[in-house]
């Protein structure tokens, strides 16, 4: 609940010291700052990763402290019933806290080995029970915070591979009318390894009529657009509407 801690993956390979709590408990934090350290510095797996090469993990680190929201429903929001797949606990716990069933999928890491054939097939399946289905892959975000470039690369490729074309294709052989998105939710540069706030592309496409058409998507062509929302609701809010 106090806001005034710095996300670790904020700040990663920089020095720690002008990122320290500042808030309401920044003595208890930096306290157990350094008695973890004490403590996991001798610790025998952190011993052996050190002899083996590997960095130990010799620190806690506290940030984004909570309390659960309240929300509506998805169903009495929008009136479709959802679903949300995702390895990452965040999207999890806002899936619950909106009463949208949560499908669990073998093999879903929150990183570039994930399984990206299972969640497509996992998305596919939600879809057959589901008015919608919110497919999440922090891969990309991942390699990113990690300046893993070809492998941020890589990710893009199976999301596009194994979870984008073959749903576009299962939704095209249902006969039915159907809109898909596809876009990030941030900007993770692998030059910065951080979250930056520019504005982020987004593709929208619908059976049922045409909204326009680009040759490429990446950032500059959809800047060219002069398509822009201020807020992600009112994005959501026109796509559910298509």
């Amino acid at each position: 609940v106090d806001d005034e801690v710095t996300p670790p993956h904020d700040i990663t390979g920089q020095i720690i010291t002008q990122y320290l709590p500042t808030g309401v408990y920044k003595d208890l934090f930096i306290d157990i700052y350094k008695k973890s350290y004490e403590l996991l510095s001798t610790h025998p797996i952190n011993v052996k990763r050190v002899k083996e090469g590997k960095k130990p993990a010799n620190c806690v680190w506290f940030w984004g402290g909570g309390i659960k929201p309240h929300l509506l429903s998805f169903k009495e929001k929008t009136g479709l019933s959802g679903a949300v797949i995702s390895a990452v606990d965040l999207l999890k716990g806002i899936a619950r806290a909106s009463n949208m069933d949560v499908i669990e999928v073998e093999g879903a890491t929150g990183n570039y080995d994930t399984n990206f054939l299972g969640k497509g097939q996992a998305a596919i399946e939600a879809l057959k029970t589901h008015d919608f289905c919110y497919v999440h892959v922090e891969a990309p975000d991942e390699c990113g915070h990690h300046a893993m470039t070809e492998k941020k690369i890589y990710s893009i490729e199976m999301i596009d591979k194994y979870i984008l074309s073959p749903i576009v294709e299962y939704l095209k052989g249902t006969g039915e009318d159907f809109a898909i998105m596809f876009l990030p939710d941030h900007p993770t540069p692998v030059r910065t390894m951080s979250h930056s706030r520019e504005p982020v592309p987004f593709l929208t496409y619908t059976n049922k009529r045409a909204l326009g058409h680009n040759d490429d998507f990446n950032e500059k062509e959809a800047k060219k657009t002069g398509v822009y929302y201020d807020d992600a609701p009112s994005l959501f809010n026109d796509f559910i509407s298509l």
